[in-house]
């Protein structure tokens, strides 16, 4: 029991870390050369031309996902728009239309951005999985240590 609870941790601590690791390096690129400003939350409800054909929920197999959009000028009055995968098994979202988000982008290449607290939340799945792995570890080790059955 304790050997296929720390699988199950491993496995779980596995798919938390993998994909922050390249969400991590992706923003570390550009905050190599980066500004910041400030960008406002638009819920993308339909096609949008700077966004593709996404709309604004979609149905995903543990719950919705929504693609919020922000919206940020560079310093030369360009106005630009990412979108992020915000999903949630609740009905509570990251983001709420109209509340007002630290945009980080590249100087040099504008359109390269990211949001700040998408930063902050990789880092949180990294350290989670992090301590997720350990427990594994830790479970593993006490099962090998004092021979439990598999």
């Amino acid at each position: 029991m304790i050997y296929g609870i720390a699988l199950l941790l491993f496995i779980l601590g596995l798919s938390t870390g993998i994909p922050a690791i390249p969400q991590l390096l992706r923003m570390r690129e550009i905050k190599k050369n980066s500004s910041t400003t400030t960008g406002i939350v638009q819920l993308n409800t339909g096609p949008h031309p700077n966004a593709g054909t996404t709309t604004g929920m979609m149905s995903s197999i543990l719950g919705k996902v929504n693609h919020p959009q922000f919206l940020y000028k560079t310093p030369d009055e360009k106005e630009l728009t990412i979108e992020v995968i915000d999903s949630s098994t609740f009905q509570t979202y990251r983001y709420k239309p109209g509340e007002t988000v630290e945009i980080v982008y590249d100087k040099n290449a504008p359109w390269l951005a990211y949001v700040q607290k998408e930063w902050d939340n990789a880092f949180r799945d990294l350290w989670k999985a992090g301590g997720e792995l350990l427990i594994a570890a830790i479970l593993l080790a006490l099962g090998l240590i004092f021979k439990l059955p598999a």
